[in-house]
C-alpha cells in the first residue's frame, strides 16, 4: 500500500493512458493490484484532464508529478521529469515502486537489477528491446486488424499476467533476501577445498560468485544442496551471468544416468549427470559428497 494513501477510501480508482499499452502502464497496474488487492482497484484508461481528475492515482498520463495526503500523480512525459543516477530516466512505474517499496530499499534495489531499469530505459527511448521480466507486454496489444475497442480488455489482461510475475518475482527476491545469512553461514562452516553445503535449495549462484570475487583465495567451485528427496552437485559459474563454470563436471558422466553413471563415477546410487557437465544428482549427500571429491581430482 502505498503510505502517502493509506488512509484513502477503497476502491481505488487510478488512471493511466489509454491506446496502445507498453511495460510502464501495465506495471503500474500490477503494482497497484499487488497494493490494495485487483478486488479494490479500477483501472480508467484515459487522456481526458476531466476523466483523470476523477481518479485518486493517474500514471504514465498527464504530465506531472504530484503527492499528497489524497492523491497521487507519476508521470515521466514532462520536462524536467527524474533522471537517475545511473542515468536512466525514470519512468511511472519506477517512480511508483520508489513509493511502494521506500521501506525495503534491498527489495526496490533488486527489482531494479531485474527489470525495473530495462523497463525504464526502453520506455524512455535510451535502450532498444532487448528481452526483460515483462517483454510479453507488447505482444498482447491488439495487431491492425483487430477492433480498437479491445484496447482495455487486452490492458486488463496484461495487467492481470504482470501481477502474477511480479508476485512471483517478488517472493523469490524476498526469500532470496532472508537466505542470504543461512548462505554466509554455510560457506563460513562447510568450505571445504572449493565444495560448499548448504541446508536448502536456495537462489545461491550471485552470492556465491560475489564470495569468489572478494576472496579469490577461497574459491567455491562446486555446491551441493538438497532437492527432490536427492542432493545435487552444481558447478559455480565464472560470473553470476554467464553459464561457464570455474571447473565442469569429469567429461566422462555427461549425459548419464543411474548405472551408467554409476559405472563411471563408482557412486551406488548415481542419478544423473547433465550434458553440459553442470549439474549431477545422488540420492544420498555423501555420495554427492564423494562425487566433488572426484571432480576437484578430474583431469577431464
Amino acid at each position: 500500500m502505498l503510505s502517502v494513501l493509506k488512509s484513502a477510501a477503497l476502491p481505488i480508482r487510478a488512471g493511466v493512458h489509454d491506446g496502445m499499452f507498453h511495460a510502464d502502464d501495465v506495471l503500474c497496474a500490477a503494482l497497484l493490484y499487488i497494493a490494495y488487492g485487483r478486488e479494490n482497484v479500477t483501472v480508467v484508461r484515459s487522456r481526458d484532464p476531466q476523466v483523470l481528475a476523477g481518479c485518486q492515482i493517474v500514471l504514465d498520463v498527464g504530465g506531472q508529478d504530484l503527492i499528497t495526503d489524497s492523491r497521487v500523480c507519476l508521470d515521466h512525459h514532462q520536462a524536467g521529469s527524474l533522471i537517475r543516477e545511473n542515468g536512466i530516466k525514470a519512468a511511472a512505474c519506477g517512480k511508483l515502486a520508489d513509493l511502494m517499496f521506500a521501506d525495503e530499499p534491498r527489495v526496490l534495489a533488486a527489482m531494479r537489477e531485474a527489470f525495473l531499469d530495462d523497463v525504464e530505459a526502453q520506455d524512455n527511448g535510451q535502450q532498444g528491446h532487448q528481452r526483460h521480466l515483462f517483454s510479453f507486454v507488447h505482444t498482447l496489444n491488439r495487431t491492425w486488424k483487430d477492433p480498437a475497442q479491445e484496447d482495455d480488455a487486452r490492458f486488463l489482461q496484461a495487467a492481470a499476467i504482470a501481477e502474477q510475475i511480479l508476485s512471483a518475482r517478488l517472493a523469490h527476491i524476498r526469500s532470496s533476501l532472508e537466505a542470504e545469512s543461512i548462505i554466509d553461514s554455510a560457506i563460513r562452516t562447510t568450505y571445504d577445498r572449493g565444495v560448499v553445503r548448504l541446508p536448502q535449495c536456495f537462489e545461491w549462484v550471485r552470492q556465491v560468485v560475489a564470495h569468489n570475487d572478494l576472496h579469490p583465495e577461497q574459491k567455491i567451485l562446486f555446491v551441493i544442496y538438497p532437492a527432490d528427496g536427492a542432493y545435487n552437485l552444481q558447478v559455480v559459474p565464472v560470473s553470476a551471468d554467464s553459464f561457464e563454470a570455474l571447473l565442469p563436471l569429469p567429461a566422462s558422466w555427461a549425459a548419464k544416468r543411474d548405472e551408467a553413471l554409476a559405472a563411471v563415477t563408482g557412486i551406488e546410487g548415481s542419478v544423473f549427470c547433465h550434458a553440459a557437465r553442470f549439474l549431477a544428482v545422488f540420492r544420498t549427500l555423501e555420495g554427492a559428497l564423494k562425487a566433488a571429491e572426484l571432480a576437484l581430482q578430474a583431469k577431464d
